[in-house]
């Protein structure tokens, strides 16, 4: 209610024992609430799985420092944030537990993944981390409504015949089932597929975005979390898949918003 009016309604000389006066005054008050704008503010709150590695890190700082409300999560979630610092509310999550995906993910409005399995074989290998825990962590995106579920993924995610998978329990198809799968959920989704990945300073070399293309692709962390950050809310990156990597010496730089307009849904 503005000043003005408020002083200009505590000064009316009505007597109170009338009705009139009554009704009038509670008329007038009815009237000066409808007629204040009330600002609905958009919730702009992240889930990061994954947010102790090394790309999470980048990314949750870059969220934050961009006004979200950045929620991590960690299996561990005290020892996150005593080596990741920063004032976040950490959540315990880990992907080979149903329950664990279900309490954690909650009262958010975005989904953003950076995590993999750390273990060729084993309870937290690529089939039950890249696969079946991100499958169950999708279905229940899904049914809270999260806005953009945001993947990281693998530049040859799907790919069978890559050496990586017999070193690494098969990692790239399972992380393919996870994309396909993400794919036909019905979620709102962009499918960043990062390559060989590298911890020197990022922004020192162009970021190109790609679908298609061969040969030995390599990227900086911090640029890759500098993607991710970009596509998130972002129609222009919403249903599209694509890998990021650096430029080779001497690439061009081109901006990233006018290399996603150019990118193929999927």
């Amino acid at each position: 209610m503005p000043m003005a009016e408020w002083r200009k309604w505590h000064a009316m000389e009505l007597p109170m024992n009338s009705k009139l006066a009554r009704r009038q005054i509670l008329s007038m008050a009815l009237g000066l609430i409808l007629a204040t704008p009330v600002l609905a503010q958009e919730s702009n709150k992240v889930l990061v799985v994954g947010a102790s590695g090394g790309t999470g890190r980048f990314i949750i700082a870059m969220l934050e420092e961009q006004g979200y409300e950045v929620v991590p999560t960690s299996r561990n979630p005290e020892r996150a944030a005593e080596t990741v610092g920063g004032d976040f509310a950490w959540r315990q999550m880990d992907l080979t537990s149903t329950e664990s995906v279900d309490a954690a993910v909650r009262d958010v409005d975005f989904v953003v993944t950076a995590h993999g399995a750390t273990e060729a074989e084993g309870p937290n290998d690529p089939e039950q981390v890249d696969w079946i825990g991100t499958r169950h962590l999708i279905d229940v995106a899904g049914k809270i409504g999260v806005k953009h579920y945001v993947m990281i993924s693998a530049a040859s995610a799907g790919n069978p015949d890559s050496p990586l998978n017999e070193r690494f329990g098969n990692v790239l198809v399972w992380k393919g089932h996870a994309e396909d799968y993400l794919r036909e959920s019905g979620l709102p989704y962009t499918i960043v597929r990062g390559p060989g990945l590298r911890d020197n300073p990022g922004g020192e070399k162009p970021i190109v975005l790609e679908q298609g293309g061969s040969g030995r692709r390599l990227m900086e962390r911090e640029d890759l979390a500098t993607v991710t950050v970009a596509v998130l809310n972002n129609e222009a990156a919403m249903g599209k898949t694509f890998v990021a990597r650096n430029a080779d010496e001497g690439g061009a730089s081109v901006d990233l918003q006018e290399q996603l307009l150019n990118l193929l849904p999927d």
